[in-house]
């Protein structure tokens, strides 16, 4: 898969909408976060299925043991980073009052390591400074079961695969609606099974090889703008039912028309180190720093980790290449028999 820059730039602008909520910036709903995490589904669901289709397409297989390999070498040392960060302040005593009360860190941090968060959260158990790593768990749930379930759905042929996944984003939204209603808040906001609407959403624009017209993709950018300014935090009244929906609908519209303006050097940058920035603004909210504050401080933890960290594991991905072509087996060349004289 050819890589398309826009695309950094979509993620910029989806953790710029998490740290504007999450740091207070004036302007951005309490739940302008969600319409960022909701966009990072469609685009993770996006850019896995389309690449490993282009691996399937140019090779005929895809060699899901180099691909684990890769997902762990991008996602892992960072996140590694950030449990050593917050198990030093716990043990230390840094670790703000707040973010200690009712934690378990114990829990909270094997449910981390295994990618469990979600879960862990849906259980009852308080995650504390680890809550935001709820939708990393959705996200490497989605990739431990996803490639095998694609390619197995791929020999019903891409047509009625992408049926098949419209029907079961199309089944989530009364699936969180019935979870609401038995009092089933945190589940229906941090379930894997249901908000993988999005996740599913990001697949189908991949195996029909969905780009539609940039017009499109401005549309979806003025909903996800609505919801970022409208989105509350206050769960009351079912209101998240709707705003999940409308969240992963703009976000598709969003990825497949995304404009090639979103290419902009700064924006693309952004979305280049949003993993780190994600993780480590977690922490950084903790402080109640301004937002004039705390926003740079976040972006330049994020800097650091992603040039002294990061980028070492991602130059090590490039050992686990994608699988090489199958080699179609050669019938051997008949010999020409030369006549004996008699």
């Amino acid at each position: 898969m050819k890589h398309r820059p826009e695309l950094d730039g979509l993620r910029g602008i989806a953790i710029l909408l998490v740290l504007g909520s999450h740091m207070e910036v004036p302007g951005f709903a309490d739940g302008a976060g969600s319409a960022g995490v909701t966009l990072f589904f469609v685009l993770s669901g996006f850019l896995i299925t389309s690449l490993l289709l282009a691996e399937k397409t140019r090779t005929g297989r895809v060699d899901l043991k180099a691909f684990y390999i890769r997902r762990a070498l991008r996602l892992f040392p960072v996140l590694a980073a950030t449990l050593v960060v917050v198990a030093f302040l716990a043990v230390t005593g840094l670790m703000p009052a707040e973010a200690q009360e009712g934690v378990d860190y114990r829990v909270a941090l094997l449910g981390v390591v295994f990618y469990v968060a979600n879960w862990v959260a849906v259980a009852g158990w308080s995650i504390g400074m680890l809550g935001h790593c709820w939708s990393l768990a959705v996200e490497e749930q989605f990739y431990i079961l996803w490639p095998t379930l694609m390619l197995l759905g791929l020999r019903l042929g891409r047509q009625w695969l992408a049926v098949i996944l419209l029907v079961l984003v199309f089944l989530d939204t009364p699936y969180r609606l019935l979870l609401d209603l038995n009092g089933g808040f945190m589940h229906t906001f941090v379930g894997t099974d249901s908000r993988g609407d999005a996740l599913l959403l990001g697949c189908v624009l991949a195996i029909l090889e969905t780009r539609w017209h940039t017009a499109v993709g401005w549309l979806g950018f003025a909903g996800i703008g609505v919801l970022a300014l409208t989105w509350p935090g206050d769960p009351g009244l079912g209101a998240q039912i709707l705003f999940i929906p409308a969240a992963a609908i703009a976000s598709t519209l969003a990825v497949a028309g995304c404009p090639a303006v979103l290419a902009w050097r700064p924006l693309a940058f952004i979305g280049k180190i949003s993993y780190g920035l994600y993780l480590w603004h977690g922490l950084v909210i903790w402080w109640h720093l301004p937002w004039p504050v705390a926003v740079p401080l976040a972006i330049g933890i994020a800097c650091v980790s992603f040039f002294v960290l990061e980028q070492r594991f991602l130059r090590l991905k490039d050992r686990f290449a994608r699988a090489k072509p199958v080699e179609t087996p050669q019938p051997p060349k008949s010999r020409k028999l030369k006549a004996k004289p008699a």
